[in-house]
């Protein structure tokens, strides 16, 4: 009767109010739109909270990386965009700090970068961007990546422009608080909940990949042995159920397949939702993997004015031709209108664009809604409802 209760509540939200705040037993994903990075906030079960990469660049009309016009403008950081979005949703269980914080990679649209006139930490010498400056706002219990503690050693040449992040680790952990892990492949306790774990016994949060070792469900493997590892193929990846519900992300794993089609294999069942591989690159979201996971909800990150990201003939296969006839609905959380006039045939396809995009999972992971919030100012209006979703 209480979840019947809870998902007729759930069914009368409607666009042009605010998103009801998180409740015991929901799970929220929050895909975070800045235009300048990518970033998630994840509300879990009992209140527990979880971050998932923090990207800030600012110079956004560079040659190199041009990018769609920032939310909600170009006078606020993305670190800044984070944090206001995460106070405004964060249980207060959570005490005004995150639990949880995961750097899938080390690349500066998913922890930060270095530009002239940032400002320094003046005790810890690292330049506050990203994931470093997001830490000075709201407090981070445990940060997770790849590589902890060796940074130096496996420092990899496309992440040497932002030498900020092992002196800012090194200073948090020493100075603020912070402990710090590296991702445990093959885990299933290291995201753990937090405050009631018992009253969520079916929850759990396995962990795949990283540095390039995959968990194949029996024992762990390095699917680069005798390979150039890039950073992108070194990425995180993790599994998360609730119930029914299962939610996959991999970081920017997925486009040569190396560690995408083993994790998919090793995870071997349809799922409800997933991040794009690698917002939605060349070579990602291979008929190898999607006919395995099959998702009902696709939500991609996204702020490239050019057509790799997402990539053209990548969208064009899934969205239009669509050969293992997904039924699958795709949200982007930033698509400039250049890019959207050019290829109206394919994003007429898309279930939504151009907001904060919201995973919303019922009490007990029966059913979710997807809700596509208003990213032009910090009210948080919803715009668009979809679900319920039937978890299988």
């Amino acid at each position: 009767m209480i979840k019947l209760l809870v998902s007729i509540l759930a069914s009368a939200v409607v666009a042009g109010t605010p998103l009801p705040p998180w409740q015991e037993g929901y799970l929220d994903i929050h895909a975070i739109n800045s235009g300048r990075g990518e970033c998630t906030f994840f509300i879990l079960p009992d209140g527990t909270t979880m971050l998932v990469d923090a990207g800030e660049w600012i110079n956004w009309k560079s040659k190199r990386y041009p990018s769609v016009p920032p939310k909600p403008s170009a006078d606020v950081r993305p670190c800044e965009v984070y944090a206001r979005y995460i106070r405004h949703f964060m249980p207060r269980k959570s005490k005004g700090a995150l639990d949880y914080a995961l750097i899938t990679h080390y690349h500066m649209d998913h922890f930060g970068t270095e530009e002239e006139g940032m400002e320094v930490e003046p005790e810890g010498g690292y330049v506050l961007t990203g994931i470093a400056a997001l830490q000075k706002e709201i407090p981070i219990r445990t940060l997770i990546d790849r590589s902890y503690p060796e940074y130096e050693s496996i420092w990899l040449p496309s992440s040497s422009h932002s030498t900020f992040y092992p002196k800012f680790v090194r200073y948090a952990t020493a100075h603020d608080g912070m402990k710090a892990e590296s991702m445990k492949v093959g885990d299933t306790g290291q995201m753990r909940l937090r405050h009631r774990p018992c009253r969520y016994r079916n929850f759990k949060i396995t962990n795949y990949a990283a540095s390039g070792i995959v968990w194949d469900g029996t024992k762990k493997v390095n699917v680069y042995e005798g390979k150039d590892m890039k950073e992108n193929g070194a990425s995180c990846c993790f599994l998360l159920s609730y119930g029914d519900f299962d939610y996959y992300t991999g970081g920017d794993a997925g486009g040569n397949g190396a560690v995408a089609y083993p994790v998919a294999r090793a995870i071997g069942r349809p799922i409800e939702a997933m991040k794009a591989d690698h917002h939605f690159s060349y070579h990602c979201m291979k008929d190898e993997t999607m006919g395995i996971y099959r998702p009902q909800v696709v939500v991609t990150q996204v702020f490239s004015v050019r057509e790799i990201q997402p990539d053209v003939e990548t969208l064009t296969h899934l969205l239009l031709d669509n050969p293992m006839g997904l039924d699958t609905k795709y949200y982007f959380t930033n698509l400039g209108e250049e890019q959207r006039n050019l290829h109206k045939d394919i994003y007429d396809k898309a279930s939504g664009m151009n907001g904060h995009v919201v995973i919303r999972v019922m009490p007990g992971g029966e059913e979710f809604f997807v809700y596509l919030l208003d990213d032009t100012n910090f009210e948080y209006n919803i715009i668009q409802v979809d679900g319920p979703f039937k978890c299988k």
